[in-house]
């Protein structure tokens, strides 16, 4: 019997099927087609374009650096520098962003480049082809104190990836001396910056790849150019060069000739036996201004040491000093010359099995390679750690008398390689499991099957490839760290479930949710693991019979210093922010950590006491303001209040106008126009905004291009690009919040879900004018909930979701979020870098061609209650707190110590325009913010949240007609918002 011939086509577009059947008996083909039609009725059939075979998947990343490296493994690398001076480009992307100065801060001829998105080329020749390091001589200049972020173009193209984004450091340094509160605990030290010329090679900024960034370039003529991403510089030279490596230690030895052999000593040596020791948590300089002093009181020997005050002690910790790159600088004074061995006590207990990587240079130069790779093993105590040679033994470095510079910076070490290959792993299985979800569906039906290994052309070797490959890795790991078992434990689940898809690929449709879930394991894996995080004490050097002192205290002195922490318990208030005041004092609550507190409190004390001789309690609580109200214990001014709570408190008569100040109105110019409107409550208003949140559309440029569509301008792009990702069965995701706690009611209803932007689109409002009833039966009101509902019942978007997971892994390459979520992809998401970007929101198109992208927003503001006994000095604080200036600094800090990811979402303009922000997203968000129309808050307008949802939930979960179910609750809302104004007396005013 001839075999059955089957070819089925189907376009993904028009869904035209092409079907042939050739087989013997027509009682068979009867079968077939009962069969086949059952087939389509009830399962998702993967289509492709008629008359077109699949494409195999390309599985790596094209444009990483390790692609780069092997296709130029064989070039030489010449011994020899290629120099020009900035000021000679040849082109330009606009005159106006550059300035030629004959000197600038000790240099000649030096280039001043002004204008984020704007390039620069130079010409030059190379007489020698073979792999070289880009060398920038460059002074920051002023702008907004975020790192300098260009990318480099070699002849017209980007080389490599990593060199779209490469990052110049600002240098910092610590504003003052350590001072004291009024209760005797250290207060830490701002940061400020200290511009100087460096001369950087440039280096991976996500700090994968542990060494510098080459370039090949064959010998000739050719083309470079520079394009300025962020902030602003001054640029003197420009080279191409191959620093020679640091020798070992036993070519070192040799290569110094002013002191005696190893193992005789010089002078400096054999009269001394004093250590020179330096205090870590006081450097010099730093490249970070995150890397700040910060205090431990677990160990009687750090020093220095308070049992019963807070002592900042030392450096670094689990928030900082943890990134490839970042670098503290000490000054250290030698006073004779000779041989020292280096020391460092520090402690690495927060990456269990892991080593803390340092890089070693004094007076810019690494001694030799055991400097290159200082480790700090883990353990849950302090180590003394030093350089050892092959042997063991520890080694020497030969100092001339004088001041030196020695500079720490950390490094993945040892690890690079391993994690720079996962982290192309993860590239590849991220595409592997996004063609699976275009093929089955993020959810595939469990009783089919695929054909996986027929879809996907060479899938089966594929996935063995990629088994293989991480079990490699995490055997190196495991050979690297010491350690087996746990730590390596996420690289060998998922080799081991790609060896099991290829053993029994008819599993993978069972696996996808672990498949999901072993990716994101593997992504966080990755960013856990490249950070470096290490406690210093202290650093220093010893001479030759020195006695290094030990690094964890005696029994006894621990003993005693935990005798006296315990006694000081009782006597010590750790939870206060500084003493209480007396004289001209106002009562100041915050809702915030407490290094948030802390910054404020500095601020208090640096900044608005000296000026205005106004003196504040500052308190920090979490408790609710109602409560503590109605007890007679609140504050005069409670800060980060939440969004519904300012007219509930005004309605009761509880909080102060703020309107009734006569310099009002110049203090609201500094908000955005309907920013007041939340605060705003029959006629005055009782808050002023502190922070302002609001949508933007985030998408997945890479998706987007794979899939040949453009981001959505309008509501209508919206529906035109939905079936495209529905296809590839992909998703888009809307905004959320279900009202299932009172936080979130409290929060208010701007951006909870997408229906207050669809109803200010619509041209809707959610009150009438006089603020007494809804106006959702509204026809606008209504077309809006109808649009919400059709989102979810009809096109089937998910309603709940974590869309940072899902964006990550592409099931999601498009949603509408908070714009914060900027800076949590930034931190969190390496592996998507420079692979997505935000947006306006999807709008309404006008009949004049305009678009409307109206939208509501939250946010939290600062109030004055009623009962304050000076309302002058409590509004000089409110005008103080939130004045650009204070706002800017306040932001900074808190931004130095909790890093990007917790930037201020501020309400006040001009502190925006002051924040790291880079153009082009600035320029986003600020569009944006422009559409942004608050919503009133009324009393009992938590009832229209709670209702909204109600009618929402029985439209979508019971198909109840939307209609009738709005007009219904909307009913009910009337009923609550008449009942609250009869209970405040309001319908009698």
């Amino acid at each position: 019997m001839a075999p059955l011939r089957k070819c089925m086509r189907g376009a993904m577009k028009g869904r035209e099927w092409q079907i042939s059947f050739s087989f013997y008996n027509k009682k068979k083909r009867g079968w077939f087609v009962f069969l086949l039609l059952m087939e389509t009725a009830f399962s998702k059939i993967g289509f492709c374009e008629a008359g077109k075979e699949l494409q195999v998947l390309r599985w790596s990343r094209s444009g990483s650096i390790r692609s780069y490296l092997e296709a130029h493994q064989n070039e030489e690398r010449p011994l020899m520098e290629i120099s020009f001076p900035a000021v000679a480009y040849d082109a330009y992307a606009s005159e106006a962003d550059l300035k030629k100065v004959a000197e600038f801060q000790g240099k000649q001829d030096v280039l001043l480049w002004r204008g984020e998105g704007s390039w620069v080329e130079w010409q030059f020749s190379v007489p020698q082809g073979g792999l070289y390091y880009l060398i920038l001589d460059y002074f920051p200049l002023p702008a907004k104190g975020m790192e300098i972020e260009l990318a480099v173009y070699l002849d017209g193209r980007l080389p490599y990836d990593d060199l779209g984004t490469v990052r110049l450091p600002r240098v910092w340094k610590d504003a003052g001396e350590i001072q004291r509160d009024d209760l005797g605990n250290d207060l830490r030290p701002g940061q400020i910056e200290e511009p100087v010329w460096s001369q950087r090679i440039l280096t991976d900024t996500q700090g994968f790849y542990n060494k510098k960034l080459p370039l090949f370039v064959s010998a000739g003529s050719h083309r470079i150019r520079l394009e300025l991403r962020r902030e602003a510089l001054a640029l003197s030279r420009i080279g191409l060069s191959n620093p020679p490596e640091p020798p070992n230690y036993a070519t070192y030895l040799t290569s110094v000739q002013a002191p005696p052999a190893p193992g005789q000593h010089t002078r400096a040596s054999s009269s001394s036996s004093l250590l020179i020791k330096i205090q870590a948590e006081r450097p010099f300089r730093k490249s970070d201004s995150t890397l700040s002093a910060t205090y431990d009181r677990s160990s009687a020997a750090t020093e220095p040491m308070d049992p019963a005050k807070i002592r900042l002690n030392t450096i670094g910790g689990s928030w900082s000093w943890k990134l490839p790159g970042q670098w503290i600088e000490w000054k250290v004074v030698i006073p004779e010359d000779g041989w020292y061995y280096f020391f460092a006590k520090g402690r690495q207990n927060f990456q269990r099995g892991m080593a803390a990587t340092r890089i070693v240079s004094i007076d810019g130069v690494v001694p030799y390679k055991e400097l290159e790779n200082l480790e700090f093993p883990y353990s849950l105590k302090w180590q003394m750690v030093y350089p050892r040679d092959e042997k063991g033994d520890p080694c020497r470095i030969y100092l001339s008398k004088g001041e030196h510079t020695i500079r720490l910076e950390a490094s993945l070490g040892r690890l690079s390689p391993i994690l720079t290959a996962v982290d192309d792993l993860t590239y590849e299985v991220n595409a592997l499991r996004r063609r699976f979800i275009m093929i089955m569906g993020a959810e595939p039906d469990l009783y089919r099957d695929y054909q996986l290994e027929k879809e996907i052309p060479g899938l089966l070797e594929s996935l063995e490839d990629l088994s293989r490959r991480f079990t490699e890795q995490a055997d190196e790991f495991e050979r690297i760290t010491g350690q087996r078992g746990s730590e390596a434990a996420t690289l060998r689940r998922i080799a081991a479930q790609l060896a099991e898809f290829a053993k029994h690929p008819e599993y993978i449709p069972h696996r996808q949710g672990s498949f999901r879930d072993n990716i994101a394991n593997l992504a966080s894996w990755i960013l856990y693991r490249k950070e470096v995080p290490l406690e210093l004490d202290y650093l220093g050097f010893a001479p030759a019979g020195a006695t290094l002192p030990p690094a964890m205290p005696s029994f006894w002195a621990q003993l005693k210093m935990s005798v006296q922490s315990f006694f000081a318990s009782f006597f010590e208030d750790y939870t206060s922010i500084g003493k209480k005041q007396k004289g001209n004092v106002i009562t100041v609550w915050i809702a915030s950590g407490r290094d948030q507190a802390q910054i404020l409190r500095d601020l208090i004390i640096n900044d608005f006491t000296p000026k205005t001789g106004i003196k504040v309690n500052l308190s920090l609580v979490q408790g609710s303001l109602i409560e503590a109200t109605l007890a007679g214990r609140g504050p005069e001014i409670a800060i980060n209040t939440s969004r519904g709570q300012p007219i509930n408190l005004a309605a009761r008569n509880a909080l102060y106008d703020l309107s009734s100040f006569s310099d009002f109105p110049e203090v609201a110019r500094r908000f955005a126009e309907t920013a007041l409107v939340p605060y705003t409550y029959r006629g005055k208003v009782y808050a002023l905004p502190l922070t302002q949140d609001f949508h933007v559309l985030f998408y997945r440029k890479d998706i987007f291009a794979e899939l040949g569509i453009n981001p959505p301008d309008t509501w209508d792009d919206v529906y035109r690009i939905l079936p495209i990702l529905q296809r590839n069965n992909m998703q888009m995701g809307l905004p959320y919040q279900a009202t299932d706690a009172l936080d979130l009611i409290d929060a208010g209803m701007g951006a909870r879900n997408i229906f207050p932007t669809l109803l200010l689109q619509n041209g809707g409002a959610f009150y009438t004018k006089d603020f007494t009833k809804t106006a959702l039966t509204e026809p606008a009101a209504y077309a809006a909930f109808k649009q919400w509902i059709d989102f979810y019942a009809a096109y089937g978007f998910t309603l709940k979701y974590d869309f940072y997971s899902r964006f990550r892994t592409g099931e999601m390459p498009i949603g509408i979020a908070s714009y914060g979520m900027y800076n949590l992809f930034m931190a969190a998401a390496p592996e998507i870098r420079n692979a997505w970007e935000i947006r306006p929101i999807p709008g309404k198109r006008q009949a004049d061609g305009s678009i409307n992208r109206s939208e509501a927003g939250s946010g939290s503001a600062v109030i004055m209650f009623k009962h304050i006994k000076n309302p002058g000095a409590g509004w000089e604080f409110l005008k103080w707190w939130t004045s650009a200036t204070v706002q800017l600094e306040y932001a900074r800090r808190t931004e130095t110590i909790m890093g990007p990811a917790a930037r201020l979402n501020t309400a006040n303009l001009e502190t925006f325009e002051q924040m790291p922000w880079a153009k082009k997203e600035a320029e986003v968000i600020k569009t944006q913010w422009a559409h942004v129309k608050e919503v009133p808050e009324i009393p009992g307008g938590y009832y229209t949240i709670r209702m909204l949802d109600t009618a929402f939930s029985l439209a979508y979960y019971n198909n109840e007609n939307p209609r009738a179910v709005l007009y219904k609750y909307t009913d009910m809302i009337n009923e609550e918002l008449a009942r609250k104004r009869k209970e405040l007396g309001l319908d009698h005013e």
